[in-house]
């Protein structure tokens, strides 16, 4: 005899571990020929001995309710005496009927339905499903296909590749921006902080300054940043607005030139003695890898010594000429009809180095040169900050796959409809006039996205204030960023969630002017319905929002 619930009958059913007054069932469910007689263990113990009653069987057998009733609820062990020599435990087909009221699954490499419970033992043998030809016969190769093949995590992707696939994947991927971007994230020290405490309104200087300072930490960490006077903790959104703050105000305050063709770094003696080019140059390493703006404003041969290290002479023009004196003094050589109009500028001429005998184009050619080989200690420092995550290494092996994070003309600047492709409004039950009046202030947003993306910071913004609202404006103050995200991960799941607050008079009392909430670093903005009537309500409120509602001042 086996107990029922006792070490051998669970080995003998394998893999079901049974109680007392469930013991029988379950070993008949999972496909066990049991005896129609059971018997009950009444002693707890004695001597060696158990005397045991039997339990006889009902006329459709043993059932549950009887053995709960026949244990006194589950406290007596049964034993069951087999009736043949021994007991078959071969496993019932897939399609018996003791499976029919258990869930069912589809094996994807055979097409087998089998119960949910069989196919984790099921996929350790199954190699696929025979295939035949049109005419129904069999093949003569028997070949055997895998609909599920074997498939590889790539480790910068993380996604699936079949084996046989992954090498291309990679010949391709390896030469990407996205790959390029991936890499850096994956580089970022996630076990410490970078932690700076800053003032918003003296950027970037006062950023450098603590960035410099901070030498027991290093930039390669976490960045986490905390403004001055406000409440806002630094889940991401505070680090993407300071990023967005520094790398535009790097880009005013250090380089010049014209933006659509690129810029260069300014001259500063001063700036290059305190080594803030490399601290710039560490900045921009971390806004790539920590979802800040690319620093895609620089001319094509600064971003070709950044990847190389040293300046191809042959290719500098003067359009790669950026200061405003040796443009002009170019323009004036270039007017210049005859020798005697030369003399007049012959000390800055010989100021860029020139002494050879006169000649306009070879005049031109030592302005451009000197305006440009001047720059080289700039940019040095700058590529040594880049350094930071190996990424000096990576625009040297791939500098056409991180030519569109430097230098302008590929990065997509957002809109209107990238803002409201966006967008995922909570809008309230179908139907209802709470759902109309939140359709309509969505409606808001978009005729007010459209008019400032038409007005291109033409035009005041709608509180009489000479600097407009933008489009990008509007982006940094919903989620704490002005660009479009980079980093593939981000770019996927990035949403911004409208919500929408119809109870701001019963909850707050009688007021005049509401403005809307934002959390940025959840990406959410709720509106305050009762105060967005109509759209020059809501012109007016959010243009105010936006301008004087930049802090983290609500935790």
């Amino acid at each position: 005899m086996w107990p029922l619930n006792g070490p051998c009958y669970r080995k003998i059913l394998e893999p079901p571990l049974v109680s007392s007054q469930f013991g029988v069932c379950a070993a008949k469910q999972y496909g066990h020929k049991l005896p129609n007689t059971a018997v009950r263990d009444r002693a707890p113990c004695g001597s060696g001995r158990r005397k045991l009653t039997v339990i006889p069987p009902e006329a459709e057998g043993n059932s549950v309710k009887a053995l709960r009733a026949a244990s006194a609820g589950g406290k007596a062990t049964f034993y069951i005496v087999p009736l043949q020599e021994t007991l078959d435990t071969s496993p019932l087909p897939p399609d018996s009927e003791h499976f029919s009221k258990m869930p069912k699954t589809k094996c994807y490499q055979c097409n087998e339905t089998m119960p949910l419970h069989m196919l984790a033992v099921h996929i350790k043998t199954c190699k696929g499903k025979l295939t035949s030809d049109e005419s129904g016969k069999e093949s003569s190769d028997e070949l055997w296909v895998v609909e599920n093949k074997c498939k590889v995590v790539c480790p910068i992707c993380t996604k699936e590749f079949p084996d046989d696939e992954i090498t291309f994947h990679a010949s391709l991927y390896g030469e990407s921006t996205e790959y390029i971007l991936d890499f850096l994230e994956h580089q970022v020290d996630t076990t410490k902080e970078f932690k700076l405490c800053v003032d918003r309104q003296d950027l970037p200087d006062r950023g450098i300054l603590q960035w410099k300072r901070k030498k027991a930490t290093s930039p390669a960490s976490t960045l986490k940043v905390v403004y001055i006077g406000e409440a806002g903790i630094d889940t991401g959104a505070l680090r993407k607005e300071f990023l967005t703050d520094m790398v535009s105000g790097i880009e005013n305050r250090f380089f010049e030139g014209a933006g659509n063709q690129g810029k260069n770094p300014k001259y500063s003696l001063t700036d290059l003695d305190n080594e803030n080019f490399r601290t710039i140059g560490e900045i921009m390493a971390v806004s790539l890898a920590q979802g800040g703006p690319p620093p895609a404003f620089l001319r094509g041969w600064c971003y070709s010594f950044l990847c190389t290290g040293e300046v191809d002479l042959n290719s500098l023009s003067k359009e790669d000429v950026a200061d405003l004196e040796s443009c002009q003094l170019i323009s004036r050589v270039e007017d210049s009809a005859d020798a005697q109009c030369l003399m007049l500028n012959t000390d800055e001429i010989i100021s860029c180095g020139y002494t050879s005998q006169i000649n306009l184009e070879s005049i031109i050619r030592a302005i451009v040169l000197h305006s440009t080989t001047r720059l080289i200690s700039m940019l040095q420092q700058i590529r040594k900050g880049l350094e930071l995550y190996g990424l000096v290494d990576q625009m040297a092996t791939n500098p056409e796959a991180c030519r569109s994070l430097f230098v302008p003309g590929n990065i997509i600047k957002p809109d209107a409809d990238f803002i409201m492709t966006c967008i995922q409004p909570n809008f309230s039950e179908k139907g209802t006039s709470k759902e109309r009046t939140e359709r309509k202030i969505i409606n808001f947003l978009q005729d007010f996205l459209q008019e400032v993306e038409i007005s291109d910071g033409e035009t005041e913004s709608a509180a009489g204030d000479a600097e407009p609202v933008a489009v990008p404006h509007m982006l940094q103050w919903m989620t704490g960023q002005s660009h479009i995200p980079i980093l593939p991960d981000e770019k996927r799941h990035f949403k911004i969630t409208c919500n929408f607050d119809h109870n701001c008079m019963e909850r707050l009392g009688d007021h005049s002017v509401c403005y809307p909430i934002v959390s940025a670093c959840t990406q959410t903005v709720t509106f305050p319905v009762q105060h967005l009537s109509t759209y020059i309500d809501f012109r007016r409120i959010t243009s105010e929002a936006v301008k004087y509602g930049g802090g983290f001042h609500r935790v």
